[in-house]
């Protein structure tokens, strides 16, 4: 049983007691309901492109999962999560496919729901707009009544455009465990369903807000009886404003028990969180807290990562060292400048670091947070696609493999975001981990690589699909941007979507890089959805690999004038031979680095072991063993440039390299003899 009680509370200010709102403009945040059901084979990939959402943005991104439509009829003992409220928002939308989104109820090129290829890109343009009005939310349960209390609280920092605004209330459940048809990883009777809508505690198009001018503060309160069947324990609270039936402005989830959005400070975040980093150079980012409890307060400060083990970080608060961990106490409207300095050394990689601050007084508020983002001595990068991250050992292994040392992986949004902030400077080649996944590419990354590979840089991609999805097909994702990228940069032309039939790889034996890699089976990895792209290389680019028999092409390599290419139509995971698939990636990487050809396949077992001490200073040792004739060494720069060549006697067992002279960077190296070079290894220097 509902019941609504409204309390409206207008005031020019809140800067002088607690609030659960700010008063300085902010962004939208986001609102992303799920059209979905038990039945649908496509949803739980669209539930896991939610939760990567909402892990890319925290706190920024509210989900509801609104099971309705044909999908959503339970059979036998099967849940039924359906809900007059989300069969309605289903007819208003007239939803054709599940699962679909609808993003803060706005209209994408004219229709508000989306297929889940367009949420990541929807949803970030969403955050990305100002908003007329901030919302804060807090929630509480009497277990004796059985009600759910939500306070609701409004401050318009500049005039709503419409009319009338409206907030709406409703409860969502997590941990709901029941049936889910999966087509990508098998039907699960004791699927975990999340963000299961629950009920509204208001109309689905809210309560009208008459009062939308700047300075205006409303107070709104709502109560709901829970059923005996919700976990209250799983319960939360989602609040939503916006315009009548239309764009949502804010939307704030708490938990249903004792959930708060409560604003302990103003945090003031650094502007520029994504930086390029050097060895022994350090990078600092500054941010400051404003005490906004009304009264003497104390703050918890933290600072984590996963940045490599040697690099070094610290934090100062007004100037003075400071541990993390600790706490700092400031009086009512108080200030604190906080810095957090990064300071890599020659261990390549990515430093995400994360630094918190929570009010020591209330434990339920919000944790102000900021990641911040380091990449430095990154010659190789490992971009992974949402959905696809089970796959990335497989790159790091053929990187390994390769004797890289100095590679990193990220996922496309931080790539895309490190690209946009112009800190990929030090990155020489860039692989792709597509798999399938949707959307394959997205405009805002292919910009990064466009500029990325014009200016010199290589890149490796792989997975099924992504020319299908480029192809304009009803259901896939591309864009003008994507597609213009495909045939203008990855050199291809989509031909045909592929299926079982084409069980087996064919390396073109011609082929001075691939030629020797053995043929594979292609492994059933996706439940039965196997699709190896069918496309036809665009000059300069040739074909490296059939199916079968057959001509069918299913990956194309070439060399422009700017960089160098390899685009495989099917992933490496997909290999039933794993030595093929991690072949796929470190070929590619050998042959960035202009070390390797056919001659150097056949001679994989090669003489050369792994260079120590490394990194290097002024001297490095290179292992040597079956050498039966005298060999060069050479030496390669990370361009691909031979930069050193020194002879080397049959049967030594190591080689005595100079190093003093070397730049700061990644080398790698080979031996050559009269007939043959062999498999190439990579060192790091740094003085």
């Amino acid at each position: 049983m509902k019941k609504l009680f409204t309390l409206f509370l207008l005031s020019p200010a809140l800067a002088f007691g607690q609030s659960l709102v700010g008063t300085t403009p902010e962004l939208r945040t986001g609102l992303l309901e799920d059209f979905t059901g038990i039945h649908c084979g496509y949803c739980p990939d669209g539930h896991a492109i939610m939760a990567s959402i909402s892990a890319a943005h925290p706190g920024k991104v509210s989900l509801v999962g609104v099971h309705a439509g044909g999908f959503a009829v339970p059979s036998g003992n099967q849940p039924d999560f359906r809900t007059p409220e989300g069969t309605a928002l289903d007819a208003f939308y007239t939803i054709s496919g599940y699962p679909a989104g609808v993003i803060n109820r706005h209209a994408f090129n004219g229709d508000a729901e989306q297929n889940r290829g367009a949420w990541e890109g929807d949803m970030a343009a969403i955050l990305a707009m100002s908003s007329p009005v901030n919302l804060g939310v807090e929630s509480s349960y009497d277990a004796g009544t059985q009600e759910i209390t939500v306070h609701v609280q409004l401050y318009y920092t500049s005039d709503s455009p419409g009319a009338d605004d409206r907030i709406a209330v409703l409860v969502t459940e997590d941990h709901i465990i029941g049936w889910q048809t999966d087509y990508g990883n098998g039907d699960n009777p004791n699927y975990d369903h999340q963000h299961v809508l629950r009920d509204y505690l208001t109309d689905i198009w809210g309560e009208a807000v008459s009062t939308t001018t700047t300075g205006t503060t409303v107070d709104r309160t709502y109560t709901l009886t829970v059923p005996a069947t919700w976990n209250v324990a799983n319960c939360n609270v989602t609040a939503f404003v916006g315009e009548y039936q239309s764009d949502v402005y804010q939307a704030r989830t708490v938990p249903a028990d004792g959930g708060t959005t409560l604003v302990t400070a103003q945090f003031n975040p650094d502007a520029a969180p994504f930086r390029s980093g050097a060895n022994t150079v350090a990078t600092t980012f500054n941010t400051g807290i404003t005490n906004a409890l009304g009264a003497d307060a104390s703050y918890t400060v933290t600072l984590t990562t996963d940045a490599p083990a040697s690099w070094a970080s610290s934090l100062e608060v007004d100037g003075t060292a400071f541990s993390s961990g600790s706490n700092i106490t400031l009086a009512d409207a108080a200030n604190a400048q906080i810095a957090v300095h990064i300071t890599p050394d020659a261990a390549a990689g990515i430093g995400n670091y994360l630094l918190t601050i929570a009010s020591v007084e209330h434990p339920m508020a919000p944790v102000l947070q900021q990641d911040l983002h380091v990449i430095s001595g990154v010659h190789d990068l490992i971009v992974t696609n949402p959905q696809a991250e089970p796959w990335d050992a497989l790159y790091t292994a053929a990187m390994d493999q390769a004797g890289e040392q100095a590679y990193a992986k990220t996922s496309r949004d931080q790539f895309t975001k490190f690209g946009q902030a112009n800190a990929l400077g030090g990155v020489l080649n860039i692989y792709r981990n597509v798999s399938w996944t949707f959307p394959s590419l997205l405009d805002d990354e292919v910009a990064i690589l466009t500029t990325f590979m014009d200016n010199g840089g290589n890149l490796m991609i792989a997975g099924q699909d992504i020319g299908w999805d480029q192809s304009g097909a009803t259901g896939s994702y591309g864009t003008p941007a994507t597609q213009a990228f495909y045939t203008g940069h990855l050199l291809a032309n989509f031909v045909a979507d592929g299926s079982s039939s084409s069980n087996l790889v064919n390396f073109t034996d011609a082929d001075e890089v691939f030629g020797g890699v053995p043929n594979s089976g292609i492994a059933n990895v996706f439940a039965g959805n196997t699709y190896p792209d069918q496309i036809t290389p665009i000059a300069p680019a040739s074909g490296i690999m059939t199916y079968n028999t057959t001509t069918n092409i299913g990956a194309v390599r070439a060399q422009t004038g700017a960089y160098k290419l390899v685009y495989f139509g099917v992933g490496p995971e997909q290999m039933a031979n794993a030595s093929v698939g991690r072949s796929m990636i470190q070929l590619s990487h050998d042959w960035f680095y202009g070390t390797v050809g056919i001659d150097e396949f056949d001679a994989a077992m090669g003489s050369l072991g792994r260079a120590y001490p490394v990194p290097a200073d002024n001297r490095v040792t290179i292992p040597v063993s079956e050498l039966l004739l005298s060999a060069s060494l050479e030496v390669f720069n990370a361009m691909g440039q031979l930069i050193h060549s020194q002879d080397v006697a049959a049967y030594a067992t190591s080689v005595e390299m100079n190093t003093a002279q070397l730049g700061n960077g990644v080398y790698s190296y080979r031996l050559r003899t009269a007939g043959s070079t062999g498999q190439a290894h990579s060192f790091v220097v740094a003085h």
